[in-house]
């Protein structure tokens, strides 16, 4: 599968899923695909994806998306496993609401808490501000919705050594 094509299903996921990010341009999108970690099968097609964006004392694993053809397989326990080694950056954090994920990161050595710095919290913060801006903007009031409705049900998951291999 090529940068394109990744990009489109990247885009497509993202609109199709209420609690992910907005698109963005093409160029920008195409730039997050080439950075991201990505499970793939033997033709080269995405199967899982999620991206690590840097804060302030910690980096974040987001948008963490599998491939609805092949949930409830393990692959975001995989996609996940596949992160923690891909980046040296600690802690890591990871926010969610589904129950499949946490289980996922749990294994994994993940403990629910507090972002372990307020900066880090804060610049958090003003990232899913200005993606919310960015919705409303865009007109993209269902997924703004979503996410408000379900804000108290996001948790916060840190990972502050790198787990054994």
């Amino acid at each position: 599968m090529g940068a394109e094509q990744d990009v489109r299903w990247l885009v497509q996921r993202l609109r199709e899923e209420g609690d992910l990010r907005p698109p963005y341009r093409l160029k920008r999108e195409r730039r997050w695909v080439e950075e991201a970690t990505a499970l793939r099968d033997d033709e080269g097609n995405i199967l899982a994806y999620t991206e690590l964006r840097q804060h302030l004392f910690a980096a974040e694993v987001t948008t963490v998306v599998v491939d609805p053809e092949h949930r409830g397989k393990g692959l975001s326990h995989d996609l996940i496993r596949a992160a923690i080694t891909a980046t040296p950056a600690r802690p890591l954090i990871l926010f969610t609401r589904s129950k499949a994920l946490e289980t996922a990161v749990a294994r994994l050595g993940f403990v629910q808490r507090r972002p372990p710095n307020p900066l880090t919290l804060l610049s958090v913060g003003l990232r899913a501000l200005l993606r919310c801006v960015r919705m409303l903007t865009v007109g993209d009031v269902r997924k703004f919705w979503t996410q408000l409705t379900h804000l108290r049900a996001f948790r916060c998951w840190v990972l502050a050594e790198k787990p054994d291999e």
